[in-house]
């Protein structure tokens, strides 16, 4: 890829993969999650790498100890509303393995409204190295079905997995409080 940087020429080497990773064919829109005004998204204290949410309108973040996940809004009396747990597909696989993400799904299964958002395409479920191809997709339907109540939601890409999270929360706050509308 050619291009400038401060006044000189560039090029940057890009293969094809992380060409098509880099822009997956969407733009991410910058309109208000459900038209609120202003929304704050609690962030866990173990997040090491959080999403800003920089790009919506209205959004501040607040850094707190979670009981489970990684992203979270309040209800009105101070408890948690909904809950997004982060994934990356190595990590998903990680802990579809060990038996870890059973024991998270069951806390988030206990909230109120939960998911966990993959920053990746489902289809890398059976890409994987060191696994048999569908040993990860039968652990993930096992626990689909173990935990109807708690959604695993495949994004294609960090920034749209981030997205999504935004409006899944943003819609919850919503939805309990339609008094927050703008």
């Amino acid at each position: 890829m050619f291009t400038r940087v401060r006044g000189r020429q560039v090029i940057f080497w890009q293969s094809p993969r992380t060409a098509r990773a880099a822009r997956p064919g969407v733009r991410v829109p910058g309109r208000r999650a459900t038209g609120l005004e202003r929304l704050t998204i609690l962030v866990d204290t173990r997040e090491r790498y959080p999403w800003r949410f920089g790009r919506q309108q209205g959004v501040s973040t607040e850094r707190r100890a979670l009981p489970a996940g990684d992203y979270a809004v309040e209800a009105p009396g101070g408890d948690l509303l909904a809950v997004v747990e982060r994934k990356t597909l190595d990590d998903l696989s990680g802990s579809l393995v060990d038996g870890s993400l059973n024991y998270l799904l069951a806390e988030l299964a206990a909230l109120p409204r939960a998911a966990v958002v993959v920053e990746d395409r489902y289809g890398g479920v059976f890409k994987l190295e060191h696994v048999q191809p569908g040993f990860v997709a039968d652990l993930l339907g096992a626990l689909a079905v173990r935990y109807p109540a708690v959604p695993v939601v495949f994004c294609d890409t960090r920034p749209l997995a981030q997205e999504w999270a935004y409006r899944f929360l943003g819609s919850a706050v919503a939805e309990v409080s339609p008094g927050a509308r703008g």
